[in-house]
């Protein structure tokens, strides 16, 4: 993994200018390769999954903050698994809830485009159902500076890290961690910030394997792509860079190298599979009451 302070950084070396106005070009340039590459295709690297829980008589929920597009719903209700269909008409949604029906057996959903809330159908008549939704992710601008503000202490197995001396703020939410440490299995290793409780407490996305105490560290924002393919960033400032300076040659080079690296990225991305299997049908006439371990046997 790279970081977006690691990657301008090397620009300014690559480059051999470290003004002031060359530093505002390569966060500039890099950001836009960000956005650009991002809008090519619906990453497999760039999903995320949110859970919620059902609320008796409540159809509607909202979609995550950083949520783009919504790639899929799946509900837990009664011990089964259901993959409801996404209906995109807003009329066609609307006929379908002409009346109020409830069930535990979801078949349906619809994203609104104005609350961009999640609506499903037939409403959960029961309460703490599971309700988990995959979704691709907003990327907002990097621009800030590494954070290394104190101190850190985490528990072995545990996803809290407890701060002594730090400022932390909830923006950090979705930046990287990384513990200092010499000796720690820990030592170096980043890991994702998905929440931050308040200034001295945060959560990463997985449990810490190791305790540590005391220790330095960094939060920093990284370069969102597939692990291996975060220089592409780099050489695209450095293609446009070297246009810029009417250096048409070495500006060549370095667009071969980050147009190899995409395709090689997409390929790769590719590969990546999902959990989610989902079997389109007809809408037609919903019966909420229906069991769902019907079989139809056609002699």
């Amino acid at each position: 993994m790279k970081s977006f302070s690691t990657t301008y950084t090397d620009f300014q070396s690559m480059a051999n200018d470290s003004s002031t106005d060359a530093l505002t070009l390569a966060k500039t340039l890099i950001n836009d390769c960000v956005h650009k590459v991002l809008s090519l295709s619906d990453w497999n690297f760039n999903k995320d999954s949110k859970t919620y829980t059902s609320v008796a008589s409540q159809q509607d929920y909202d979609t995550p903050y950083n949520a783009s597009k919504i790639d899929w719903v799946r509900i837990y209700m009664g011990g089964i698994y259901y993959t409801p269909r996404e209906i995109k008409g807003g009329t066609l949604w609307q006929n379908i809830n002409y009346v109020a029906v409830y069930s535990d057996v979801p078949q349906l959903y619809h994203i609104h485009n104005s609350s961009r809330k999640i609506s499903i159908y037939p409403i959960p008549s029961s309460t703490a159902q599971t309700i988990k939704i995959g979704y691709f992710k907003k990327v907002r601008d990097l621009s800030v500076a590494d954070y290394t503000t104190g101190t850190i202490t985490t528990v072995a197995n545990d996803n809290t890290i407890l701060g002594a001396g730090t400022a932390w703020n909830d923006k950090m939410a979705g930046r990287w961690i990384k513990i200092t440490s010499t000796s720690s299995v820990i030592g170096d290793m980043w890991f994702e910030i998905v929440s931050v409780t308040d200034t001295t407490h945060l959560e990463i996305r997985e449990n810490m394997p190791a305790a540590v105490a005391g220790a330095s560290y960094t939060i920093a924002e990284m370069i969102p792509f597939m692990d291996g393919f975060e220089d592409i960033t780099l050489w695209y400032a450095m293609d446009k860079y070297l246009q810029m300076r009417e250096k048409p040659t070495l500006a060549r080079e370095f667009e071969r190298m980050w147009t190899e690296s995409l395709d090689e990225m997409k390929h790769r991305d590719l590969r990546s599979s999902d959990d989610i299997l989902d079997k389109e049908t007809p809408v037609g006439i919903i019966d909420p009451n229906a069991n769902p371990w019907g079989i139809e046997i056609i002699p």
